[in-house]
């Protein structure tokens, strides 16, 4: 039996940068990305947190120079002399700004998310997360595949989720902000959040998979089809199964594979 702490042999799981860990839960979706080396990216909607990248706090700069900035954005893509007649002369800021803020939810939405964390060592991910300890933790090597990872950052941890004004011009990538903050009560993920410009299906380099976890309550078909996935998909990943108990300091972990 190996303990999570102890990193003087050649099965000890690292932990710090570049490391970083996902939970997932014991289904199909979970073996899919296994065999198929990708992680799903998940838009807004589907977060566990209604106030998590809401869209409901962004606000349009009201700023006479960004409102403008923003009419003269858009008049000079309209190329239909018609079309471009009609806009100057019935679209004022007003009806521009009610326009543009129609835009803004499905804006954000339009971003993908993943979700990992800084520790494998976390009982609450580990029930969450993975289902009460069926599913499993994946280590990755970030380093290993730095153009998928390139752009992984912590989450920020606050007292409120406040309303923040968004000028869409000059500052567009001031919204990425909203990605990276959650309350105070969600401290415990320690959550590392990876953003990308569309969700779905996004593959990963296989050598960035270092081990894969099973919880030390996932059933037995479960494990043998995680036990596939990685023998038949990959070279060098190891897989292993904690033991119970699971508790900060006393994280042991067996061996199931070793390539």
């Amino acid at each position: 039996m190996l303990n999570i702490f102890n990193q003087d042999h050649d099965l000890a799981i690292p932990m710090g940068i570049p490391h970083v860990f996902r939970f997932r839960p014991p289904n199909e979706n979970t073996i899919s990305e296994l065999k198929e080396h990708y992680i799903w990216f998940s838009d807004r909607d589907s977060l566990n947190d209604d106030l998590d990248s809401n869209p409901e706090f962004v606000q349009l700069s009201t700023d006479p120079k960004e409102q403008k900035l923003l009419y003269n954005t858009i008049a000079e893509r309209i190329l239909d002399p018609k079309t471009k007649a009609y806009f100057d002369k019935h679209m004022n800021t007003e009806r521009l700004q009610e326009f543009a803020s129609t835009k803004i939810k499905p804006f954000v939405s339009s971003f993908g998310i993943a979700c990992f964390t800084m520790y494998t060592m976390n009982e609450k991910l580990w029930d969450i997360y993975s289902e009460n300890n069926k599913g499993v933790c994946l280590h990755f090597d970030s380093s290993n595949d730095p153009k998928f990872f390139h752009n992984i950052l912590p989450m920020f941890y606050v007292s409120e989720i406040k309303e923040r004004e968004y000028s869409a011009i000059s500052q567009p990538n001031h919204i990425i902000d909203l990605f990276y903050k959650k309350t105070k009560k969600w401290s415990y993920e320690k959550e590392l959040r990876l953003l990308k410009d569309k969700t779905g299906r996004i593959s990963f380099k296989p050598s960035s998979l270092r081990n894969v976890l099973i919880g030390y309550d996932a059933e037995k078909g479960f494990i043998e089809a995680v036990l596939y996935s990685v023998k038949d998909n990959y070279k060098n990943v190891k897989v292993f199964q904690i033991v119970k108990p699971v508790s900060i300091g006393k994280l042991s972990y067996k061996p199931l594979y070793i390539p």
